[in-house]
């Protein structure tokens, strides 16, 4: 990308309404809105700007659900010539086809084994396959996780296995417990701390993975406390999780705020991220665009986005 002058990129997010998703009370149809931008990069690559299209804003809908719920989007990826993204809670990965999302591919959840669909919160592209990923922790250390019994004990460990597929569609289960937990002690987050992953990617260029993380705390789960256990914290890896780099992001000044989903901007050698935070709290829920580079230096603030949306998926067209 040339640096001396202004460039300009097509970005498209998508949303994760949660509950909201339903159209209507008794209704069974479900809905993600897509709505388009453009990021433009100035001054040799120091100052960034997003600018939306609200007249963009494209409903999604489908009648698939699991148990009243659907259409919660958690990322945009290109794979096989499609946009693709992951509904969280029917397990379903939808080929995004301007105004229509079409059912390409129902991933279950942990070892490949269960009949409930994936919780998938990001997805990338390493060495020609498809990556998929969940929040990569046993949810929480108290009573009301969804991953323990009413005697605290864990009776499950699905959200340490991502999945690995095919360009034919063949899916890989693999338990990925040690690399989140090597993630998580790097940045001092072991039990019964945590962290939550909503943002990962792969870098062919750097042959790293970055993680940028939702939550992160050194304290046992609690529901209320973790909506303010927002991060300013990138992660990266090398392949083999031995050589693990922590670098903090500005100031942690929104605490409320926490990384949903970000790409490298093309261009940049991956050297410079666009990114979503998504804020829940109080029962209120806004999103945020901001930017990076590597070293961890913000380029540009969080900058809400129009409306009370919470967009979990961010791709470069």
């Amino acid at each position: 990308m040339p640096t001396h002058q202004t460039e300009r990129l097509n970005i498209i997010a998508i949303t994760d309404m949660d509950k909201e998703s339903r159209t209507s009370p008794e209704g069974y149809t479900w809905r993600a809105l897509t709505r388009k931008g453009q990021l433009f990069v100035k001054d040799e690559r120091t100052k960034l700007e997003v600018t939306w299209d609200l007249s963009s804003d494209q409903n999604l809908t489908t009648h698939l659900n699991m148990k009243g719920r659907a259409m919660e989007m958690s990322d945009l990826v290109k794979f096989n010539g499609h946009l693709l993204s992951p509904d969280d809670k029917t397990g379903m990965i939808f080929e995004i086809e301007e105004k229509k999302a079409i059912p390409w591919l129902f991933l279950n959840s942990g070892p490949g084994d269960t009949t409930s669909g994936m919780k998938a919160e990001w997805m990338t592209l390493k060495d020609d396959q498809l990556y998929v990923g969940g929040h990569g922790m046993v949810y929480s250390f108290t009573l009301n996780s969804r991953y323990r019994n009413k005697k605290g004990e864990v009776f499950s460990t699905d959200a340490m296995w991502i999945k690995i597929v095919s360009h034919d569609g063949v899916v890989k289960s693999v338990d990925w417990t040690d690399v989140y937990d090597k993630i998580a002690q790097a940045a001092g987050a072991t039990s019964p701390g945590y962290l939550t992953h909503e943002a990962v990617q792969w870098s062919a260029i750097h042959k790293r993975w970055f993680f940028l993380p939702r939550k992160y705390s050194t304290e046992i789960y609690n529901d209320e406390l973790d909506e303010l256990r927002g991060t300013n914290l990138l992660i990266t890896a090398d392949e083999s999780m031995e050589d693990i780099q922590v670098v903090k992001i500005g100031e942690l000044t929104h605490p409320d705020r926490g990384y949903s989903a970000f790409d490298f901007v093309p261009g940049t050698c991956d050297s410079v991220i666009l990114a979503l935070k998504s804020k829940e709290h109080g029962g209120s829920t806004e999103s945020y665009i901001t930017a990076l580079d590597t070293d961890g230096k913000v380029l540009l603030e969080d900058q809400r986005l129009d409306g009370d949306l919470k967009f979990e998926g961010l791709y470069f067209l």
